[in-house]
């Protein structure tokens, strides 16, 4: 069927180069006049020029044919309703294809491709990897909240999912780099990277977790409360809503992959503005300078001592985890390719030949 719409496309028409082409082949023969000299009919038109008449409108027919026949198998390959055959397509209409389609002579269209395939790859990557520390932090929290009797307040999970909602857009908002790195993303979520930075950043994150959980128990008293009990403000919940916060912020800080493929922090400035309001709300929270606010949220205030501490912990968790996810971006980068390898073997067997 391609050939076909191929041929109906390069088909010479039938009224033009038919006509020329039949006139540029055949020139007849200069004659001297003579016995040989054609004879005039009574019109005045000689015998020669009437038969080369003939013979044009016997050419321009055969080409109307077989246009007629291409049409003709044309339309019935695309009247066929048994579904295996493809219609034949036509110059403009849509395809599949489209969006990486171009019509350039330069490879800057294939660099455009590489840059978005590689900024897409590492975004779903630093989603899968923020979602599994989310997760088990999250499940911690809850679990020791339950086993103290403790809830967490409606408002106080609304402003959490909000904060994790707007991260999340923005994260997925960043554009990638206009130069194209040669470095190289990891391919898949199955290696040693991904899973080093997520044992050791849950690491770190479950030593805070319970650190501020037995912390919040000391103040706590010996007052407990049944799980199916109605909210309650204590020092538990707000210290525990406290420190899962620190780590939502945290873990989307650190595990944001920037350069070389993607922008910045700086550069994406909505992620850098959700942020740094996640940063503003946990201070304005954290320093109990806003009552109402805390109230509002069911917070308690916590003692002087306590909030000092947690602060200095929570900014010592996020240190470790940024240099810890550093050192293993340098550690383990991006595989190479297994045609470079093989490419790079040979080289360094022929120096060695040489």
């Amino acid at each position: 069927q391609a050939h076909v719409g191929v041929a109906l496309l390069n088909a010479i028409p039938p009224g033009k180069n038919d006509g020329e082409k039949s006139g540029k082949a055949k020139k007849p023969p200069a004659k001297s006049v003579g016995e040989n000299s054609p004879v005039k009919n009574r019109g005045g038109v000689s015998t020669e020029s009437s038969g080369s008449k003939i013979s044009n409108r016997n050419h321009l027919s055969a080409a109307e044919v077989q246009r007629q026949k291409l049409k003709k198998l044309v339309d019935e390959l695309n009247e066929e309703g048994d579904g295996r055959s493809a219609p034949v397509v036509k110059l403009g209409d849509a395809s599949m294809a489209s969006p990486f389609t171009a019509k350039h002579a330069s490879v800057a269209p294939t660099t455009d491709i590489i840059r978005q395939g590689r900024s897409t790859l590492v975004t779903t990557l630093q989603m899968f990897k923020i979602l599994g520390l989310n997760c088990l932090a999250t499940a911690y929290v809850l679990s020791v909240m339950h086993l103290d009797g403790v809830k967490l307040g409606d408002v106080q999970a609304t402003i959490s999912g909000v904060f994790t909602a707007a991260f999340f857009l923005f994260i997925s908002h960043a554009s990638p780099l206009p130069t194209l790195s040669p470095e190289r993303p990891h391919p898949n979520i199955f290696c040693r990277y991904v899973f080093l930075s997520l044992i050791g950043q849950f690491g770190v994150h479950i030593a805070f977790l319970m650190w501020s959980a037995r912390a919040a128990e000391e103040y706590m008293g010996e007052e407990c409360v049944e799980p199916d009990y109605e909210f309650r403000p204590s020092v538990v919940n707000t210290v525990s809503y406290m420190a899962g916060m620190m780590l939502q912020v945290a873990t989307f800080a650190v595990n944001y992959m920037g350069h070389p493929f993607n922008q910045s922090i700086r550069q994406n400035r909505p992620f850098a503005i959700a942020l740094a309001a996640a940063a503003a709300f946990f201070a304005a929270v954290a320093s109990d300078a806003i009552r109402s606010l805390n109230d509002w949220l069911g917070l308690v205030p916590l003692p002087e001592e306590l909030r000092n501490r947690l602060l200095i912990y929570a900014a010592a968790m996020l240190a470790v985890c940024y240099g810890w996810e550093g050192v293993l971006r340098r550690l383990f980068p991006g595989r190479m390719p297994a045609w470079r390898k093989k490419q790079r073997k040979i080289v360094t067997e022929k120096k060695k030949v040489r």
